[in-house]
């Protein structure tokens, strides 16, 4: 395979030998995140236009494949960052994008993604954050409205070194979509708890305490905020976790055949045991299915098929899965060597759990995807060529 595909091994390449430098540094080394941007991966979905160096929908899967068999940690800032960018690509102001994507594409700025709240995981529109808008004191030098934003956004992915954060509120019943600055007044962002896998992500929480921004930083306009904003950035986010899921069940497919094939027990090859090779099909053959998966899901994106979301969905589902269940062999094929607290195994068990949490837990999605099901086959049942139509007068 060549073009972008091929731009995606040389930086899984180039990453590979950092992983344990990554995990046991909690953090993204400036010498990694500069070899990210180097590569073009933070530009991907910015137009060209605005600098960019936009890669389709498949191409961009690939790096986030690519990332993930060094550090689902790094992965995810691919993740937050390419919907940040996507979002203000398709809805931001001519005059933000002007001001942020070409710094955004260049790595010089980081986005992050503040949607989740305490009481707003994954009921998307239970956000209790609020924004209110006030006009200008009497004698200000401009006219312009202003958004005061009130509330806190937690666990949000590369936080810590994030420069720019698109933030969804309330205003009255309607959800708003505001990018905010790290510098602007009333931002606060504080470190979240360490949580047990994706320790290198620099997870951070949001508090915004009367946080004035001005009109033409909304991004999209009111009731857009989680609907058409949020909704398509979550499309893309699950696209991306699907295709770091897969790039995770990769690896721990290729340490397991590594493992079993040299590790000698009972007069021979663990990979020569019965059971032993029971879990390493199942683990194959999960990762190659959510592999076609991801594919579909990709192409979808690409051509804007009607039924994208149910594609994303159902490789999100199905790559978190494989990712879960690959990392479990793993781990048990690796018997004590696999237990060892930072060693590759014990970090792939940790970051696939999260795999099944972010960008929509795997029973959100289990629920969404049902109902994205029942749409499609009512809409094939129509279809005159459908077989429970086939011979009705």
């Amino acid at each position: 395979m060549s073009g972008p595909p091929t731009a995606a091994g040389e930086l899984g390449r180039l990453l590979l030998p950092l992983a344990d430098e990554i995990e046991a540094a909690k953090t993204v080394p400036a010498h990694v995140f500069e070899a990210v941007a180097a590569s073009g991966a933070l530009a991907a979905m910015v137009p060209e236009e605005y600098g960019g160096r936009p890669l389709g929908h498949v191409e961009y899967g690939e790096l986030n494949r690519a990332v993930a068999r060094t550090s689902a940690s790094l992965q995810s800032l691919l993740t937050v960052h390419g919907m940040v960018c996507a979002s203000l690509s398709r809805w931001g102001s001519q005059g933000l994008r002007e001001r942020l994507l070409p710094r955004l594409a260049s790595g010089e700025l980081v986005g992050a993604f503040g949607l989740t709240e305490d009481g707003a995981g994954s009921d998307a529109q239970a956000v209790g954050t609020t924004a209110t808008p006030e006009e200008p004191p009497k004698g200000a030098d401009t006219t312009e409205t202003v958004w005061r934003l009130d509330g806190t956004k937690r666990w949000l992915s590369f936080g810590q070194l994030a420069h720019c954060f698109l933030v969804f509120a309330k205003h009255g019943d309607r959800s708003v979509a505001f990018l905010v600055q790290r510098d602007d007044p009333g931002v606060t962002v504080v470190p979240s708890r360490p949580t047990s896998g994706f320790r290198s992500a620099m997870l951070a929480d949001l508090h915004l305490e009367g946080c004035r921004v001005p009109a033409d930083r909304m991004v999209g306009r009111p009731g857009f905020g989680v609907s058409q904003v949020a909704g398509g950035a979550l499309s893309l986010g699950r696209l991306c976790v699907a295709y770091g899921s897969l790039g995770l069940a990769e690896a721990c497919c290729d340490a397991i055949l590594a493992h079993t094939s040299s590790r000698k027990q009972f007069g021979g090859r663990l990979i020569d045991l019965q059971l032993v090779r029971g879990l390493i099909s199942d683990a194959v053959l999960d990762t190659e299915a959510a592999r076609l998966l991801c594919e579909q899901a990709a192409r979808a994106m690409d051509t804007q098929d009607d039924w994208l979301i149910q594609h994303v969905l159902t490789a999100k589902l199905a790559a978190s899965r494989a990712a879960d269940r690959a990392s479990a062999a793993a781990a048990q094929l690796h018997g004590a060597e696999g237990m060892v607290e930072g060693g590759p195994v014990d970090r792939w068990v940790r970051d696939a759990r999260v795999m099944q949490i972010i960008e929509g837990s795997t029973q959100l999605l289990q629920d969404l995807l049902a109902d994205e099901s029942l749409q499609h086959f009512r809409v094939r049942r129509r279809h005159p060529h459908h077989p429970f139509e086939a011979g009705r007068s």
